[in-house]
């Protein structure tokens, strides 16, 4: 996929949102898991699958005094470099993974922590968008440098203040960026729904002029479907192939076949937002069940209609309700048996 196509592909309100496989190290390390990961985001529905590109020795330093220690949540216990290393995806892995996402007909794109990183995608696998982590969202250099590359910058925005947000989509349109989207994010893993603020979706579209979407580390799809209905066009999910099987990110990533229940879940409720037109489009095989003015009991011509040989009643395929008082008192053209639905030409 190239910029503009997942360009064209966002724009297009017409399809649903652009559904994305983050792999992050699930992989345990293991090339083969990697590549299975990648079919199974295929299989599951979806449009990309994401990486993480960085050198641990790029976010943090090798350090274990207190300054360096995660004291809460899903890590706690672990210094950053060790988490890092861990979870980190082998720079020689990609353009294996770029290849086996092309095959399954995917597009692959990734996180780079750090301008070495941006090179090194730009020239191993030329994503068609680069995406930058919620923590990263202050890091101005590495703002710049995905700028400058020409292509669409996806940002997630949790843990960064409404300056925060400004300054950087500032400095992303003003580096050449074409096309930024934000996505509402809550940096805790596993987040909870109640957290997410969705409501914001809408008026950050308006304020800062950007496409919106979603990174959700939240359980099930829930969240995802609701973000559909305020419009996001990209949401991103963690895939894992078995949340068992103990790697780093597994317990708030999904298994193949709940990332094939987001899919569903998203697709349908992307279908029911239809147009923004009010009311619904005329259906005439259920529109002939609405009420129309029949006759209620058989009328002779000549005759006065009234309420007691009219009625308002089922099925419309008589004169529209709307005439009722236009009718009655007028006198009947013809003979009108029981039943029959009142037509311009039965009265005068």
């Amino acid at each position: 996929m190239t910029p503009a196509a997942f360009a064209e592909r966002i724009a297009d309100e017409q399809a649903p949102p652009f559904l994305v496989a983050e792999l992050s190290g699930n992989h345990g390390g293991d090339l083969d898991r990697a590549l299975d990961l990648v079919d199974a985001a295929a299989q599951s529905g979806a449009d990309a699958v994401k990486l993480q590109t960085y050198r641990p020795e790029l976010i943090t330093v090798e350090a274990h005094d207190e300054r360096f220690l995660i004291k809460d949540g899903l890590w706690a216990g672990r210094y950053l470099h060790d988490l890092y290393l861990e979870a980190m995806t082998p720079w020689e892995w990609h353009p294996t993974l770029a290849e086996r996402a092309a095959e399954r007909g995917l597009a692959l794109f990734s996180s780079p922590f750090d301008e070495t990183a941006v090179d090194f995608l730009e020239e191993s696998v030329d994503p068609p968008l680069h995406k930058i982590a919620s923590l990263e969202l202050n890091h101005l250099p590495l703002l710049r440098k995905v700028a400058q590359t020409g292509k669409p910058v996806a940002a997630s925005v949790g843990a960064s203040t409404h300056g925060e947000i400004s300054a950087a989509v500032e400095l992303l349109r003003s580096e050449g960026c074409p096309l930024v989207l934000l996505l509402q994010c809550v940096s805790e893993y596993p987040a909870s729904p109640k957290d997410f603020h969705l409501s914001a979706l809408p008026a950050m579209s308006e304020e800062f002029a950007v496409v919106t979407g979603l990174s959700d580390h939240s359980p099930g799809h829930l969240v995802a479907v609701a973000a559909t209905a305020l419009g996001v066009r990209l949401i991103e999910k963690h895939l894992v192939l078995d949340r068992g099987d103990e790697s780093v990110d597994a317990e708030f990533s999904m298994e193949p076949d709940e990332f094939r229940e987001l899919t569903d879940a998203v697709h349908l409720a992307h279908a029911a937002l239809g147009h923004p037109s009010p009311g619904i489009e005329a259906d005439a095989s259920v529109r002939r069940f609405r009420r129309s003015i029949l006759v209620a009991q058989a009328i002779a011509r000549g005759e006065t209609l009234t309420t007691e040989n009219l009625r308002v009643a089922r099925p419309g395929d008589g004169l529209d309700p709307a005439r009722w008082e236009e009718v009655l008192g007028k006198t009947a053209t013809s003979d009108l048996p029981v039943g029959h639905p009142l037509a311009e030409d039965d009265w005068s």
